[in-house]
């Protein structure tokens, strides 16, 4: 088994090749073998990095493998913030369905109508931010 600093470092640079994202699905589940805080960034980055891609149902390998860590949620906020992913808005979609209603102080509610307002992110993701914010406004 390698260190988790191999695994991270391996995330951090993953990169698809001829659009095979197979090899990152491995990296999740190696992740996830450690059940370590450590690799949250950086599945989160993944996301990031692929603002506009779904990864072929490797991003659902990433949403639950975060789920299972625990403790990612104000690593989600930081990350959704910086460059929304529909993955992403959807973790937080779960979190409200789950009756969290705030992340650090901040509701969850209030992060939607940030991303929902936010001109500099792209009109699709503003669109899910703001359907997500319908399903759950008062």
């Amino acid at each position: 088994m390698r260190n988790i600093e191999d695994v991270v470092r391996d995330i951090d640079s993953f990169f698809p090749v001829n659009d095979e994202w197979e090899a990152l699905d491995e990296l999740v589940e190696e992740a996830c073998d450690f059940n370590d805080i450590r690799v949250v960034k950086s599945l989160l980055f993944v996301l990031e990095r692929n603002p506009e891609h779904d990864g072929y149902g490797t991003f659902w390998s990433i949403v639950h493998a975060l789920e299972n860590i625990g403790n990612y949620e104000k690593e989600l906020v930081k990350s959704v913030l910086n460059k929304p992913h529909e993955m992403s808005l959807l973790m937080l979609n779960r979190l409200l369905n789950s009756n969290v209603d705030l992340i650090a102080g901040k509701p969850i509610i209030k992060i939607f109508r940030e991303v929902s307002d936010n001109s500099k992110f792209t009109k699709g993701h503003r669109e899910t931010a703001k359907n997500y914010l319908s399903r759950h406004a008062m």
